[in-house]
């Protein structure tokens, strides 16, 4: 019994880890995708509306760059979702295969 508790204890603690490494590398890359769109957004609009402002665009020509950009972050957060989900996939496999490991580990 005292082996199987401590193949339990081992697991946790590898699972543990291999969470906290994942989930890190998830976020992080996330937080890297979600600057560039953010940065090169706020770049555009500032030209545009600097345009604007110059009378090199009209109302019409704003809204549309405006929706536009509206897409292209709506693809953009589509995108960020699904990678989420496969990661986040990928990560539970990862579990199951530690847990399984361990387990087939101490049986034989």
């Amino acid at each position: 019994m005292s082996d199987i508790s401590e193949v339990l204890k081992e697991t946790g603690d590898e699972a543990l880890d291999f969470i906290k490494a994942s989930f890190k590398e998830l976020l992080l890359e996330s937080k890297n995708d979600s600057k560039t769109v953010i940065k090169e957004t706020g770049r555009k609009i500032e030209k545009w509306l600097l345009m604007r402002a110059n009378d090199g665009l009209d109302d019409d020509e704003l809204e549309s760059l405006l929706n536009t950009r509206r897409r292209v972050v709506r693809q953009f957060l589509n995108t960020q979702e699904i990678a989420s989900r496969a990661r986040l996939e990928k990560i539970s496999i990862g579990l199951i295969d530690i847990v399984a490991n361990k387990f087939i580990g101490a049986i034989f």
